[in-house]
């Protein structure tokens, strides 16, 4: 039954055998190369991810440390006066009137202090309500420019008011407000006597400007971007003795954020600094 025909008994597998030997290599060599790629992928990108939440919390951070640091300098004040005041309990409110009034002064800053921090903390928490609405800038800017005139002028320094545009705004007048008055005192503060603060507006596309500049010492261009973040001051020393905590350009940041806007600084050549604010123009 076989005559004429080959039967298989046996047969070479060893080239198969080899290849499979290979395919395997190859598949666990394949599997641990990418287990190693997924590994360092995972590892960038989680450490992306953390960016942002480690940068808070350093932020967070600093800025309770700070915090502490500025409400410990009042508070070690008025403890102080306080404990000298109870060492003469015989004496009378007029013999005491220098420590009473300098542990007020330090109450009143304590008391702007919390508030500004109390605000920073709504913006943060997005808590903060805004009321919206449609206006013009004569409508909000008016109110904080008068009662710096006798300010300005009381302190020997001149102060120019250029305010020509009136396109429709959407915004919260009070914040506006609170951020116009944020920096027209940064300006008296640092404008030495004789010196100019101005105060003047333009439209650049869609946007509307108001710029306030003075010609005191200026800033440098390494601080420009800092003078925004808390507690963060240029001269700490002279910040210190005129009573700032270095807050008030976080707040201002906040609220053109707020509004869809930006602020930023320039040079007031020849000397001085310009801050710019931007807003968008609305149309009903």
């Amino acid at each position: 039954m076989y005559a004429g025909h080959y039967v298989l008994i046996m047969q070479n597998i060893d080239t198969q055998i080899q290849t499979m030997e290979n395919f395997e290599k190859i598949l666990i060599l394949t599997f641990f190369i990418f287990w190693i790629i997924a590994l360092v992928i995972s590892y960038f990108l989680a450490r992306i991810n953390m960016l942002p939440i480690v940068k808070s919390w350093k932020q967070q951070t600093e800025f309770v440390n700070d915090a502490a640091h500025e409400l410990r300098t009042p508070l070690t004040i008025i403890q102080g006066k306080l404990e000298y005041m109870l060492t003469k309990p015989n004496k009378k409110i007029i013999d005491e009137a220098e420590a009473i009034s300098v542990s007020l002064d330090e109450v009143n800053r304590l008391n702007s202090l919390t508030n500004n921090l109390l605000d920073l903390a709504r913006f943060d928490q997005a808590t903060t309500k805004l009321n919206f609405e449609y206006t013009e800038p004569q409508l909000f800017l008016k109110d904080p420019i008068e009662p710096f005139k006798d300010i300005i002028n009381s302190q020997s320094k001149v102060f120019q008011i250029n305010l020509n545009h009136q396109p429709t705004l959407y915004l919260d007048r009070n914040k506006i407000k609170q951020l116009l008055i944020i920096l027209l005192d940064n300006a008296t503060k640092y404008t030495p006597k004789n010196g100019t603060i101005k105060i003047y507006d333009q439209i650049e596309g869609s946007k509307y400007q108001f710029i306030i500049s003075d010609t005191g010492v200026g800033i440098k261009d390494s601080d420009k971007k800092k003078i925004f973040g808390r507690f963060y001051r240029v001269d700490k020393s002279r910040n210190q003795s005129s009573g700032g905590h270095g807050l008030g350009l976080a707040i201002a940041k906040q609220i053109v954020a707020n509004h869809q806007g930006h602020i930023f600084v320039r040079d007031n050549l020849p000397h001085g600094s310009e801050f710019v604010v931007e807003l968008p123009i609305k149309h009903k």
